[in-house]
């Protein structure tokens, strides 16, 4: 992008001149206006476009600094899953001898395999809101360019963390299709592309609200790392609605399913677990990929339209 030898003063600028600038992407001191923030929510996919290639830079950046130098470097994303995975598998299925009262003896399995892919779901969300925010804080050299584009730091935090996700991915269905631990799952795999797509919409938003919040209330840092861990425990990752034996928990399901996570855990476990050839949806998945789709525009809209309404304020407090 070309800068302007010589930008004109503030109060030299007339209305014409800002409005240009703010088109070529600087961020200037003027407040937007609600059409304006409602213009910048509609043209995010086109904004990213135009910077894919700041993004992608970005998140192999940032993925080269957590391997390289590590004696197993780009190994680490593929063996900390199979390690997790046994672990799970061993602790709840020989160790504890938990299972599913309604699944044959055949798939004893269920119970690791269903914290497994639990665990791996809910850590790139969590880590996400816990790394993203303090991206735009700790990124104030950035922040400080007025045509740099901000928002591309919360997202390459969350498309590391989503790209982390899926080695775990990659080797579950290794697993999955190389031994008889566990049924190979079948066309609700053609779901994973969308799945993707609504979890980094969904997680994206909420790092966002989490990002924007933190350059004001510094704060937010640790009542995030809390709150993460009191909705990890609310989310059906270590425990599930199956085998709970509580009647207030049995009458109250309904609350937990307000839970947007539980949605966001349950469809990635529906399509990864279900093992049924002929199936390509189900009732219940497609309930919760959709509350999920509704959430995921909601955080989004609610994130980014706060993001841009206190972007012009980023340099001053950073």
């Amino acid at each position: 992008m070309s800068v302007p030898a010589e930008l004109p003063e503030p109060e030299r600028l007339s209305p014409a001149d800002v409005a240009a600038l703010e088109a070529e992407g600087w961020v200037t001191a003027r407040p937007p206006k609600w059409s304006e923030v409602g213009s910048r929510i509609i043209g995010f996919p086109l904004r990213v476009w135009k910077h894919r290639d700041l993004v992608v830079h970005s998140s192999k950046r940032e993925l080269e600094g957590r391997f390289t130098g590590t004696l197993l470097g780009w190994l680490w994303p593929l063996v900390y899953p199979v390690f997790m995975f046994t672990v799970y598998y061993f602790i709840f299925t020989k160790l504890l001898a938990m299972k599913f009262p309604s699944l044959p003896e055949s798939q004893k399995a269920a119970m690791g395999v269903y914290m497994f892919v639990g665990v791996m779901v809910w850590a790139a969300f969590a880590e996400s809101l816990v790394r993203g925010c303090n991206c735009i804080v700790e990124n104030g050299n950035l922040i400080k360019k007025l045509a740099f584009p901000s928002e591309t730091l919360p997202l390459t935090v969350v498309l590391v963390n989503v790209i982390t996700m899926m080695f775990g991915v990659v080797v579950f269905l290794a697993t999955c299709f190389l031994t008889p631990l566990w049924i190979a799952p079948g066309p609700m795999l053609l779901w994973i592309p969308v799945l993707l797509l609504v979890q980094v919409m969904f997680t994206y938003g909420f790092t966002l609200l989490v990002a924007t919040l933190q350059v004001f209330l510094r704060d937010t840092m640790q009542v995030v790392t809390i709150g993460v861990t009191i909705w990890m425990f609310m989310t059906p990752v270590f425990w599930a609605p199956e085998i709970v034996q509580n009647d207030w928990f049995a009458n109250n399901m309904d609350l937990f399913r307000l839970n947007p996570a539980y949605h966001l855990v349950y469809v990635w476990r529906e399509v990864l677990m279900s093992g049924q050839p002929a199936v390509v949806f189900t009732y219940d998945f497609a309930k919760s990929l959709g509350t999920l789709v509704v959430w995921a525009l909601g955080t989004f809209t609610l994130g980014y339209g706060l993001f841009v309404l206190c972007q012009r304020r980023f340099a001053d407090e950073v």
